[in-house]
């Protein structure tokens, strides 16, 4: 099997050759230190990678410098960059009230700048890799918009401008889904947060009045383009997962162990409905142990979640910039020694 074939019959819950490899995010300067002057596209060849994603949801609009750690966004949004890590942090969003909706137009779906990096996968690693573009669903944009805090207290004060914010939300991504299927994507990576390590951030019952329709409505958008859904979701999301499942997703990400998500658990209840993702762990396993311990780790995560199929391995979140890039390369060798079929048993 190629990387392609493997992550698609992984994603239909069944037997590939091998346990596919697939990373949310590499910061680059892991990247630079296990292979120095490597673009991402490179990498992904070079570490054997399966699926290779386009980056960030905010790397697909243009920002604007207005301080030396502050940008504007196309969506009008103030984010606080990083030299060190990938993701920017919301600070301010540029609805204050029902009036500043009305006179609010989104970034253009079809600007051809969104497409820049699928096109340059597309052209290099279609019909080899598993392509995936990276992109928010029905939350975060509300919560960019209008501000976390604000968001969450309109749950409850304001749930009208909520529904209208996630409306938008959906139109705008939906246009992308389109287009990226007509370029070549495959997969589409939905990356929006709904949890904290203990709890999520809204009640089911707000989730499932306000989001899981949303979403839905985006998994079939996909669905109808002939693609596939990987969900990433930190943190603990245990009582909200039969939503999330229901929503239609092929796969679940990252179901992170420090977050009390027990992934071979999560795998035996949901075997027949998804292909579960992840979970080897970055705070402590890829920061702080040695190689040949991750090594261990990984083997043992392999052994416990492989069998049968519908498993792909990945971080427990991303390789941020405080991963050892030994560590990540051990995780990497380890899968490709212990995650062949033939060495579990598979048929």
């Amino acid at each position: 099997m190629n990387s392609k074939e493997r992550v698609i019959t992984a994603l239909n819950r069944k037997q590939p050759d091998r346990v596919p490899i697939f990373e949310l995010l590499i910061n680059p300067s892991v990247r630079e230190k296990i292979y120095p002057g490597c673009s991402y596209l490179d990498f992904a060849e070079k570490i054997g990678l399966d699926i290779v994603i386009t980056d960030t949801p905010s790397s697909l609009y243009r920002q604007k410098k207005i301080s030396e750690d502050l940008v504007e966004t196309e969506w009008r949004e103030i984010r606080k960059v990083s030299k060190k890590e990938m993701v920017s942090i919301p600070i301010k969003g540029p609805i204050e009230n029902e009036k500043d909706l009305q006179n609010y137009t989104p970034p253009d779906p079809l600007d051809p700048y969104r497409y820049e990096q699928l096109n340059c996968l597309v052209k290099r690693f279609k019909g080899k890799k598993a392509i995936a573009m990276h992109l928010h669903d029905a939350f975060s944009y509300p919560t960019y918009l209008r501000g976390m805090a604000n968001l969450l207290m309109d749950l409850i004060l304001n749930p009208s401008l909520v529904k209208k914010l996630v409306k938008i939300s959906v139109e705008h991504t939906k246009k992308i889904i389109k287009k990226a299927f007509e370029i070549g994507v495959e997969i589409i990576v939905f990356g929006d947060d709904y949890a904290s390590t203990t709890a999520p951030l809204i009640s089911p019952q707000h989730f499932k009045e306000f989001f899981s329709p949303a979403i839905k409505e985006l998994v079939e958008e996909v669905k109808k383009n002939g693609g596939y859904v990987i969900k990433h979701t930190d943190g603990n999301i245990k009582p909200i997962l039969d939503m999330l499942i229901e929503t239609g997703i092929d796969g679940l990400h990252p179901l992170d162990p420090i977050a009390g998500m027990d992934i071979k658990e999560v795998k035996e209840k949901y075997k027949d409905k998804i292909c579960v993702i992840g979970n080897v762990d970055t705070t402590e396993v890829l920061t702080n142990w040695s190689p040949e311990k991750v090594k261990e780790n990984v083997k043992e995560l392999i052994l416990k979640v492989a069998p049968g199929g519908g498993y792909i391995i990945s971080s427990s979140n991303s390789i941020h910039s405080q991963v050892k890039p030994e560590n990540y390369l051990a995780m990497v060798e380890a899968v490709k020694t212990y995650g062949n079929y033939s060495c579990l048993g598979g048929n």
